[in-house]
């Protein structure tokens, strides 16, 4: 597999990664807002997720052509 198309699949990990984390975050608010109960282990998963986001930020090379975000 081209070098190139690794670093795409692997910034596009990323992007998914961080999104999935912020969803979850909207989620377990939108929930308490409507008193609905969060299951232990959500926020665990969530801050995993961060945790996770930073690690690929820390590894992966910055795009060519975009700067540095």
């Amino acid at each position: 597999m081209p070098e190139e198309n690794v670093t795409r699949r692997r910034h596009a990990l990323l992007v998914d990664v961080t999104q999935a984390a912020s969803e979850v975050s909207r989620l377990v608010h939108e929930a308490r807002d409507i008193n609905l109960p969060v299951e232990p282990g959500v926020r665990d998963g969530r801050d995993a997720l961060v945790r996770w986001a930073v690690l690929l930020e820390e590894v992966l090379p910055p795009e060519r052509g975009l700067g540095s975000i």
